[in-house]
């Protein structure tokens, strides 16, 4: 087999340890700041929290890529912790949601 000139020498130790993400998953918005292209959702969830009128359910609607998973898992993420936390939305930062956050709570999607 001709060589194409590749140098396939060992991977670095550090590369190796690290377990492969996928894009999609590794720069996924953790919270409703990061969203983007969704200010009408943003604003009415935000609404929403900050009154106390949080419903029993939410429909997300669209096609694929517009971000219903993401927006779902920052909702679950939000319905774990107490209200208010800043003003208008809930805190996701806390150190006990992190389960929701890697998608691996028997709650979240």
């Amino acid at each position: 087999m001709p060589s194409l000139g590749l140098d396939l020498g060992a991977v670095p130790q550090s590369a190796a340890a690290a377990p492969y993400r996928v894009l999609a998953r590794k720069y996924r918005p953790a919270n409703f700041d990061d969203l983007i292209g969704q200010e009408a959702m943003v604003r009415t969830l935000g609404n929403a929290f900050a009154l106390g009128r949080i419903h029993q359910a939410y429909i997300l609607t669209g096609v694929r890529g517009v971000g219903k998973t993401t927006t779902a898992r920052i909702l679950a993420r939000a319905f774990n912790y107490e209200l208010p936390a800043r003003g208008d939305q809930p805190a996701v930062t806390k150190p006990t949601i992190h389960m929701p956050e890697m998608g691996v709570h028997c709650q979240a999607i």
